[in-house]
């Protein structure tokens, strides 16, 4: 999978750059389960909030929000794992 970019995390103007737009991904609460999803971006909210967006697949496309969690930072709880810390293309599964 190739993608243009290779910073994960990014400005919301950074995103659109690169035809990025979280607002044409599917807002969900809960990445789903059992499949393997590949992780595009992290777009910055406030320095507070971070959307990660993902795709399968069948191109279906998933946003989830994810808020500052105290000292345990962007902790995507499903994933067990810090947001930050996912990278362009990596491939993940709840």
């Amino acid at each position: 999978m190739q993608f243009q970019h290779e910073r994960f995390t990014m400005s919301f103007r950074q995103a659109l750059d690169y035809g990025i737009d979280y607002r044409t991904f599917k807002k969900v609460p809960r990445l789903p389960n059992g499949i393997p999803l590949f992780a595009v971006a992290g777009v910055w909210g406030e320095y507070s909030d971070i959307r990660c967006l993902f795709f399968d697949a069948q191109s279906n496309r998933y946003l989830r929000y994810i808020q500052k969690w105290g000292q345990k930072g962007f902790l995507i709880r499903e994933l067990e794992m810090d947001a930050t810390d996912l990278s362009v293309g990596l491939v993940v599964t709840v």
